[in-house]
């Protein structure tokens, strides 16, 4: 949080609590077995493949983040249609002949493979969501996904008795670091931006959230993408397990303890 704000109470004082913004995907939810469905799919359907799939998973998951209609003048895509254009590139370039269509097919047969086995990062459990609502004034999820999917989600882990709003960008057509998103999110929790924490994996995403005033953490390891760096004052922490300790510490101070690791 930043310097003026924290500054208007004193010690001694109890600040209100904040309200909390989470990212999804690797911020709660872990996506690696997205990635094992996807390429024992791709292995089944193209044996030729079978050496090369684990690297072709890695590689369409990147593409797709970089390929989302991320600037305010882009016209909107939905995540799905994005991802199966990306597959089918990917699949093309290596002499597979498949529609962007037949593309998302495979996509939808790993994601039904992987709700089966769907679970939290490391470090996230019930007991972590349910003292982290006991310190906030209201939870959200703002995540780059489309409404289907993310409600498909909600029926396999415990996550709606936690949070008042959830957001996609398919819900309000842009994806992070966009500031209709967050702001969306905002007003639904009719949250102020400056009492308003925004947790992710991802750098860009905590940029977008603080170009509004809001105070930022960082669950993980850095980045790999490092062109974009922390916002100044982000909090960053290696273990979620270390957050309600950081909001404990807000109620008191006024701010996010600054730390580079957890």
């Amino acid at each position: 949080m930043d310097s003026e704000f924290a500054g208007r109470f004193h010690e001694g004082v109890t600040v209100p609590k904040p309200f909390v913004l989470f990212d999804l995907g690797e911020t709660l939810v872990d996506l690696r077995e997205l990635l094992v469905s996807l390429a024992a799919n791709l292995a089944a359907k193209y044996p030729t493949l079978q050496g090369d799939v684990a690297d072709l998973v890695r590689r369409w998951i990147v593409d797709a983040s970089r390929a989302m209609p991320r600037d305010p003048d882009q016209r909107f895509v939905s995540e799905f249609q994005v991802a199966s254009a990306v597959m089918a590139q990917i699949l093309q370039g290596r002499g597979i002949r498949v529609s962007d269509a037949a593309a998302g097919t495979i996509l939808r047969e790993g994601w039904n493979d992987f709700e089966t086995r769907v679970h939290f990062v490391q470090g996230v459990t019930e007991e972590w969501l349910k003292e982290v609502r006991s310190l906030s004034a209201g939870l959200a999820i703002v995540t780059d996904g489309d409404r289907e999917n993310v409600n498909r989600l909600l029926r396999h882990l415990p996550l709606a008795a936690y949070f008042d709003v959830i957001v996609t960008s398919e819900d309000v057509k842009a994806y992070k670091p966009n500031p209709s998103i967050y702001e969306a999110a905002l007003r639904a929790l009719h949250a102020p931006a400056d009492r308003s924490i925004f947790v992710s994996d991802s750098a860009q995403d905590l940029h977008g959230a603080a170009a509004l005033g809001m105070a930022t953490c960082l669950f993980g390891s850095q980045p790999i993408d490092r062109s974009s760096e922390l916002p100044a004052g982000s909090l960053h922490l290696l273990d979620p397990r270390g957050f309600p300790a950081a909001l404990r510490q807000y109620s008191s101070t006024g701010r996010l303890r600054s730390a580079d690791a957890g």
